[in-house]
């Protein structure tokens, strides 16, 4: 961290970028910690190639990410969230520093300096760490973009990786003013209809096999135009597959051109399943509960059956006596 914080310090002209198929991780703690540049007299640029998701766009500064990539004339790129150069889908420039602050237990410490602890819930956290030790005083803005990041992947403090950490960095947030009723209706309680209709085509067609142990689903290509949605609709969805009764792994194919997109969810029950090896041998990575691969084809179906065919074998040897 100290690597990063340094880089930081020395730096004028920043740039924050988020990784592909944004979620509130990598957004929020991209807007809280420039946020807190922007405090400490910073020239900050905030930049996703994907755009920000409708439900999170209330986050002050939301409106200023832009999609084009960072300019070759800044001191310093801040990657937030993600492991390796690739998941932010435009090219980095050649030329500035790299810093890279990420949980993901994949990630390649591609970054000249990387602050990099799997064993965090959320990137936000982490963040909070870093604007700790930059030794700005926090906003309500910067609280509520941190908290987002935090409840999110921790599932409102509900999956497995919530540690003390989490919940203290929670409180503290609270007390700087985070917005909780704001977090809590965009994200939680305020689904779009279109959302809810694309899921409905989802669980229609919802599987499950293994004695129940693996459960998933697919969205077909005309999906989102018959209801009207957008991928960014998908958000949250594998997440309702994997409450399934006896679920071990959750799997959500889509991806209505090109390649085929896996979002993997694993319990940690016994016969237990590592998300993040299953979607490894496709080329994928993330968490041990919750991973996800881009897989490139255009033969759908038989993609699914690779990808099926790897989780019931998974599934077997975890059922295997140790």
């Amino acid at each position: 961290m100290n690597a990063v914080v340094d880089a930081l310090r020395t730096a004028g002209r920043i740039a924050l970028v988020s990784h592909r198929d944004p979620d509130p991780d990598t957004i929020g703690s991209s807007l809280a910690l420039g946020l807190a540049l922007e405090r400490m007299g910073k020239q900050v640029s905030w930049h996703c190639a994907d755009p920000v998701p409708e439900a999170i766009r209330f986050l002050a500064a939301a409106d200023r990410v832009t999609q084009a990539p960072p300019p070759r004339d800044v001191d310093l790129i801040v990657c937030l969230d993600f492991g390796e150069p690739e998941r932010a889908k435009f090219a980095l420039p050649a030329g500035p520093r790299i810093a890279d602050i990420d949980h993901h237990a994949t990630n390649t410490a591609f970054g000249d300096a990387n602050f990099v602890d799997v064993t965090s819930a959320a990137t936000g956290e982490m963040v909070g760490r870093v604007i700790d030790a930059l030794g700005v005083s926090w906003t309500p803005d910067m609280a509520t973009a941190a908290l987002i990041a935090i409840m999110t992947d921790t599932g409102s403090f509900q999956f497995p990786n919530t540690d003390p950490r989490a919940l203290e960095r929670a409180a503290m947030l609270r007390g700087a003013g985070a917005d909780l009723q704001s977090i809590t209706y965009n994200v939680f309680r305020n689904k779009r209809f279109e959302a809810l209709k694309l899921w409905g085509f989802a669980f229609s067609r919802l599987v499950r096999e293994s004695d129940g142990l693996l459960v998933w689903t697919w969205i077909e290509n005309d999906d989102l135009a018959h209801a009207g949605a957008l991928e960014e609709d998908l958000s949250g969805l594998v997440e309702q597959i994997a409450r399934s009764k006896g679920m071990r792994v959750a799997l959500l194919f889509s991806g209505t051109t090109g390649p085929v997109k896996v979002s993997c969810r694993t319990s940690a029950s016994a016969p237990s399943v590592d998300a993040a090896a299953l979607m490894a041998a496709f080329g994928g990575g993330g968490h041990v509960r919750a991973a996800g691969a881009l897989i490139p084809g255009s033969d759908h179906a038989a993609i699914r059956e690779r990808v099926l065919t790897a989780a019931r074998e998974a599934l077997d040897r975890a059922r295997q006596p140790a």
